[in-house]
Formats: C-alpha cells, sequence, structure tokens
C-alpha cells in the first residue's frame, strides 16, 4: 500500500482580501515550518537539518536530534523517514471558491494532518508576509483519488475527526486503450530535470521524459522496491514505450517563483513550465502513472509548490 491523504483547504485574508494574486505556496511553506519549529521543538531552531555539507555525506537528521523521527518538522521538512520531503503544496484562485490551498501528505507523513492544519492556522492567525496580514481556514475538505471531495470541517478545527484513513496511490501499469490523445496541464512551474539540467523553458517536454520523473519521485518517496515498475529492467521498458508518444501540441511558457532561503539569506528564483501539453492516444497506455503524478507532483520543488499536473482525456483532433 502506499497511502497518501490530500486536503483542500478555501482561505481568505482575515481583513477582506481582495484582487491580490493567489496565496503564494513557497510562503505557506516558510511560514509553516517557522510554526512547527516555535510550537513544537523545545530546542527553538530546527537542528535535525544540517547546514550545506558541500561534497561531504550529509548527516542524516536522526543523528542531529533524537526527535527527528517523530516531530512533525523532522518528518516533514527534515525528511528524517523518507529520502524526500514526503508533502506537497498546491495554491491557486478559484472563480468560485476564491483562495485554494491543496496540501498532500506522502508516505509515512499522512497521519500528521492534526498537526499540519494546525500549524497552518497558527501561521495565519500570527500574519503572512512582511506585512504580517492575517489568514483564516475557512473549510477544509479531503479530495478523493476521484477528485470528488469530502468535507471535514469549517473554520473550527476542533470539528476535525482525529481518524481518518489514508487513500492509496495507485502506480501499476495496466493495459488502457484511447483513441482520444491525452492531455496533460501543468498548474503550476513544473521543474523537470533531463541529463542533469533543468529542462529550458523554449523546449518542448518528452513524454517519456514526464513518466521518468513521476517515477523518480515515487521511488524517493516509497522506496526502491514499491513497485514491481521500478525495477531496472521493467522500467527501461517503460520508458522505451513512452518515448514513441508523440507530441501533438505544446502550449507551454515559462512562469518564475520566488522563495527565500532562510539559511543563505538569498532570494531564490524557482522556475518552471506551465500550461498544456497533448500527447498522442498512445499515451492513454500510462495514465495509471500520470494519475499518480496528479498526486505526486513532478519536478523539482513540489514542497514550494511547483509541480502540480492534471490529467484529461482531451476531444480528438
Amino acid at each position: 500500500m502506499h497511502p497518501y491523504l490530500r486536503l483542500h483547504l478555501r482561505v481568505r485574508p482575515a481583513d477582506g482580501g481582495g484582487e491580490e494574486p493567489p496565496l503564494p505556496a513557497a510562503l505557506v511553506r516558510r511560514v509553516l515550518g517557522k510554526a512547527f519549529i516555535d510550537t513544537y521543538c523545545p530546542f527553538g531552531e530546527a537542528r535535525c537539518q544540517a547546514a550545506e555539507a558541500g561534497s561531504e555525506p550529509r548527516p542524516r537528521p536522526r543523528d542531529l536530534c533524537d526527535l527527528a523521527d517523530c516531530c512533525p518538522y523532522g518528518v516533514l521538512f527534515a525528511a528524517s523517514r523518507s529520502p524526500r520531503p514526503p508533502f506537497a503544496l498546491h495554491t491557486a484562485k478559484e472563480e468560485k471558491e476564491g483562495d485554494v490551498l491543496e496540501i498532500t501528505l506522502l508516505a509515512s507523513a499522512w497521519p500528521l494532518y492534526p498537526w499540519i492544519l494546525a500549524g497552518i492556522s497558527q501561521a495565519f492567525h500570527v500574519g503572512l508576509g512582511s506585512e504580517r496580514r492575517p489568514w483564516q481556514i475557512e473549510t477544509v475538505s479531503r479530495v478523493r483519488p476521484d477528485r470528488s471531495r469530502e468535507p471535514l470541517c469549517g473554520a473550527d478545527l476542533t470539528q476535525l475527526s482525529a481518524i481518518l484513513a489514508p487513500d492509496a496511490l495507485g502506480i501499476g501499469l495496466e493495459p488502457f486503450l484511447s483513441p482520444q490523445p491525452v492531455e496533460i496541464r501543468l498548474l503550476s512551474p513544473a521543474r523537470l530535470l533531463q541529463a542533469g539540467r533543468l529542462l529550458p523553458g523554449s523546449s518542448p517536454v518528452p513524454f517519456d521524459l514526464l513518466i521518468a520523473r513521476i517515477l523518480d519521485r515515487f521511488r524517493g518517496l516509497y522506496g526502491d522496491s514499491a513497485s514491481a515498475i521500478l525495477h531496472p529492467a521493467i522500467r527501461s521498458v517503460i520508458e522505451a514505450e513512452a518515448s514513441r508518444v508523440p507530441l501533438l501540441k505544446n502550449e507551454t511558457r515559462w512562469v518564475e517563483v520566488k522563495d527565500y532561503s532562510a539559511r543563505t539569506g538569498a532570494e531564490l528564483l524557482m522556475g518552471g513550465k506551465v500550461g498544456r501539453l497533448v500527447y498522442g492516444p498512445e499515451a492513454a497506455r500510462f495514465l495509471p502513472i500520470l494519475q499518480a503524478g496528479e498526486i505526486l507532483h513532478v519536478g523539482k520543488n513540489p514542497t514550494a509548490g511547483c509541480g502540480r499536473l492534471e490529467v484529461r482525456l482531451s476531444a480528438a483532433p
């Protein structure tokens, strides 16, 4: 079983708001991490995260702090139980709902949902950004694998159930034939590595690259033995088949997202591709992997809101 839990939060500025851009996911990540340290860490600092070590191997979080495997900051931000931070964020401004924040908890992180919601609520109360603008949660829903939403609670988080079972991520490759092209919408900047380098903004996205990056993220979160399709012999066949899927339309653009590194004190630019990709009907064979990518996010910096995608069968050209 590959557990995950996706939560959909409708949020708004407590001062009434306006027509501002969507709440930045990178800002949510920063204030959530600070809220975890301020509330749960007895040391008041992230000792479980080592400074950059250059070429030397970085020590494990549990070697730096005995609490790393059980404290929310250690599990989510220092990745004490997984090779990669086991969560992803996505923010958007929707026509009917206003500001939306989605949090996906992956692998062993899913039971931490009460701490996540409490941390976000606290950070919103303190205020976001340099002006400390207060925000508040209006509703909390759960997003099911079929994209339906199950209401969990309103602004009063004490009404949230303390017992939720996770959903299961499906990654197995099953036969699926379709006469329709497959459409991929990159909803937030997708930062895709090709041959160790970030895919440039002007370059098309080969289908096998997209499949490879989804499988990389799945392996990084759930381990090498999580599925038979990760076996090198099987994976090589999958990627070879994916390389034959044609790209029919490339309607993407490069978008920059700003973040800030508290360690270096520098502003970071996290650019990536946003927009619409249409692949040939052969891509339907890979729908289970693509749909897993909807949950996992794809590429670099998913904890800062990057790499959210949505899959749909397009109308026949």
